[in-house]
């Protein structure tokens, strides 16, 4: 009798250190970036392209992710994986030689593609190579390697910046990534990277099990779910329709800066817009939580907003209505990161059903939001946010790796990148479109003092409410 697999078994190791790296590049270029973009902008006179350099990667990431779908399903997620890491590389190097800030927005938007294929191909390489029972683990794993940056990454980018400048931290990110496309490659090397008919590599046990279209994914104890329906099959109509979301999602941006008089009005159609697009492009149901699929990815979507608005907002008050110094402001992001890894590797031991675990993030979250809003009252201490941050961090590390899985084992074969991708593009375009709405509506209450914090963190509280009942229809 063979012992159990894990991920850290002679047949899943490369795939698991190579797939770390990977998820580990990701979010070091999206910290890196975050760190130097304020002195790239300065330096390229370009401070009021500043905010489209931001939004111009999340608008074509969410175009990427609808192409990435029917192509991972016609041809497998590994040529898509690689694509997706060159295409990403290729702008990070567009952008490290921009002469003008135009130049670096537009390698930004190129970067952006490659991340809209990276991250749906992914999830279905993580399908396609570990068996459902070490997946917990290894989405746990990624997690960690999304974390890790965000503690490490602003000290270490801050100082390559000061000392050799902005554009040297663009080019560390493709060097990095040399080595993690040969880990990656050398991991799923036979495991049916390329083809639309899978075999998992091994079942729970170790051994060999089937995984084809018609949706017996080995070691599932699930019965798959019907085929989710996007609409129509035409393989231009999904990509057209997150071309106008993504046209929406920069019209929301610019409409917040409130830079010109019309802004209400660009406001209002990127919102209409946005209301008649993206519910075509997920799984019928899902702003409706139907059980099941559309649970999971409205799920994603509302813990997704309500971490990322606390997470925005919460330095800014720091150091708007505390005066604090940038650095202990962001003290919040390094405590939460932590209680993020901590609630990947609970989710990743499988010691709680998948609605238990689904449930407690949920409700962690709910608690970290409202604890940490407390700060908006002068006569609160500051540590009382950073106590808070800290459930926010467990219920979405939680949360998170629980949701992936599930997505997986409710996925056959031939819907795991479109599912996936529905997954990534609704928290996407929930997450952009609120943040414009919240920082529109946060803009014009500058004037009242703290009054403006209390719309992101209320915003927060609902959704993390509505997840916590979400949650018992996702799993």
């Amino acid at each position: 009798m063979n012992p159990p697999a894990t991920i850290w078994s002679p047949a899943y190791r490369s795939a698991t250190v190579g797939l770390f790296s990977l998820a580990f590049l990701v979010a070091y270029s999206v910290s890196a970036i975050t760190t130097a973009m304020p002195r790239a902008a300065h330096e390229l006179h370009g401070l009021n392209l500043y905010g489209l350099a931001f939004a111009v990667t999340m608008a074509t990431s969410v175009v990427a992710m609808t192409f990435a779908a029917p192509w991972i399903e016609r041809a497998g997620p590994g040529v898509a994986l690689m694509a997706g890491i060159a295409v990403d590389c290729a702008g990070l190097l567009v952008a490290a030689a921009a002469p003008t800030m135009e130049v670096l927005v537009a390698g930004r938007a190129v970067q952006g593609i490659g991340v809209g294929l990276e991250g749906v191909a992914l999830y279905v390489v993580i399908a396609r190579v570990f068996p459902a029972a070490i997946r917990p683990k290894m989405f746990a794993t990624l997690s960690a390697a999304w974390v890790l940056p965000s503690i490490i990454g602003p000290a270490i980018n801050g100082a390559v910046t000061d000392q050799f400048g902005w554009r040297w931290v663009f080019v560390t990110v493709p060097v990095v990534a040399v080595g993690a496309v040969a880990l990656v490659r050398a991991g799923t090397r036979g495991a049916s990277m390329d083809a639309g008919e899978t075999f998992d590599r091994a079942d729970d046990d170790g051994q060999p099990g089937l995984s084809a279209r018609t949706g017996s994914a080995s070691g599932n104890s699930r019965a798959t779910a019907p085929r989710s329906d996007f609409g129509t099959n035409s393989i231009w109509y999904r990509p057209l329709l997150a071309l106008a979301a993504a046209c929406a999602v920069l019209l929301l941006g610019d409409a917040s800066l409130r830079a010109h008089p019309w802004w209400p009005g660009e406001l209002a159609a990127a919102v209409v817009v946005l209301v008649l697009t993206a519910p075509k492009l997920l799984p019928r149901g899902t702003w409706l939580a139907r059980r099941g699929l559309p649970a999971v990815v409205l799920m994603r979507a509302l813990i997704g907003t309500a971490f990322t608005l606390g997470d925005v907002y919460l330095p800014l008050l720091m150091i708007q209505q505390r005066a604090m110094p940038a650095w202990l402001a962001g003290l919040s992001l390094t405590v939460g990161g932590i209680t993020w890894f901590a609630g990947s590797w609970l989710a990743g031991r499988g010691v709680m059903t998948p609605r238990l675990r689904l449930q407690l993030g949920a409700v962690a979250l709910l608690l970290g939001v409202l604890v940490s809003a407390l700060v908006v009252l002068p006569a609160v201490p500051v540590w009382v946010a950073w106590l808070g941050w800290c459930f926010s961090g467990l219920g979405i590390g939680i949360s998170y790796p629980s949701l992936s899985v599930i997505l997986l084992e409710l996925s056959a074969a031939s819907e795991q990148g479109s599912n996936s991708s529905a997954l990534q593009l609704n928290e996407t375009l929930t997450t952009s479109a609120l943040l414009g709405v919240v920082g529109a509506v946060f803009a014009a209450l500058l004037s009242t003092g703290g009054l403006g914090f209390v719309v992101p963190f209320g915003l927060a509280a609902v959704l993390s409410l509505a997840s916590v009942f979400v949650a018992r229809r996702a799993a």
